[in-house]
């Protein structure tokens, strides 16, 4: 397996030699037409990168480079500075807050090989890649930080997107952030979540601060245990009230499971006619 690979490496070898040495003869034998097609005039910022035969060279320029017809293939490199901006887009920070943040970025190409083998459109890939890596590493921070370290927040993000467009042979010089508006402050709008109590026979037509006073009562009938309390208005249905008398600091009422339903309607009763206050004043008086 290594032997035909040697030997067929061999001969591709040879047949590229041949072709060349033939395109070198026709071409100088055709000097004075095949000079305008085949010498390219390179300036200082740019660079050729150029496939002979499918085979990458080293990069060419600045000065006149000879370009063969027909085997030679090439693609010009622009070396300088170039920039684009991030339009602002909504990252949720860490702290829950939304907040409009752009940014501007500088780039320039240092490898015009490694450009052009890696990634086929560069300028999207680095558009992209910088675009992800601001969501990432802004969602990791609160809006606070954001706002006060603006400028050492984009010497990092520079850091990050250099590490994943370093094999493209690119290199980011400068990332500037634009900060927009808050959309949205840290820790607004959220709200503590809702407890329904639960469906108890008795209850269903109570509401409001009254189903919570039966069922704090209820609560606690389950885990004490019931002793009777003299009552000083006997015509009162509380009389029917059982509690259970600990220390004075901690005081906990109590109802029997058994007939219920009757001591909830009166509660009910009571409510309409004199309110919340009625309800317990009689507890008060009971106790």
């Amino acid at each position: 397996m290594n032997k035909d690979d040697t030997s067929q490496g061999w001969l591709s070898w040879i047949c590229n030699l041949i072709v060349i040495f033939f395109v070198y003869i026709c071409t100088f034998i055709t000097f004075p037409i095949t000079g305008w097609f085949v010498l390219k005039t390179v300036p200082n910022y740019e660079r050729i990168v150029t496939f002979r035969l499918g085979r990458v060279g080293p990069p060419k320029g600045p000065g006149i480079v000879l370009v063969l017809p027909l085997i030679d293939q090439w693609q010009k490199v622009d070396l300088r500075t170039r920039a684009f901006n991030i339009p602002p887009c909504q990252v949720i920070t860490l702290d829950g807050g939304v907040l409009s943040v752009g940014a501007d970025i500088q780039f320039r190409i240092w490898n015009p090989v490694m450009s052009v083998l890696s990634v086929q459109d560069l300028n999207l890939s680095t558009r992209m890649t910088a675009h992800k890596a601001l969501t990432y590493s802004l969602a990791k921070k609160t809006v606070r930080e954001i706002q006060t370290q603006r400028v050492k927040l984009g010497e990092y993000l520079g850091m990050d997107i250099n590490e994943m467009t370093q094999p493209w042979g690119l290199e980011v010089d400068r990332v500037e952030l634009t900060l927009g508006s808050v959309l949205k402050a840290p820790g607004e709008g959220t709200t503590a979540p809702l407890i329904m109590p639960p469906s108890v026979p008795g209850l269903e037509g109570l509401t409001g601060p009254i189903q919570q006073l039966a069922m704090h009562f209820l609560g606690h009938s389950s885990i004490s245990q019931p002793q009777q309390v003299a009552c000083m208005d006997p015509s009162s249905s509380f009389c029917n009230l059982y509690c259970r008398l600990g220390d004075e600091e901690d005081e906990v009422w109590t109802l029997p499971t058994t007939g219920f339903p009757a001591l909830a309607a009166e509660i009910l009763d009571q409510h309409r006619v004199s309110g919340l206050e009625a309800a317990q004043g009689s507890v008060c008086r009971c106790w």
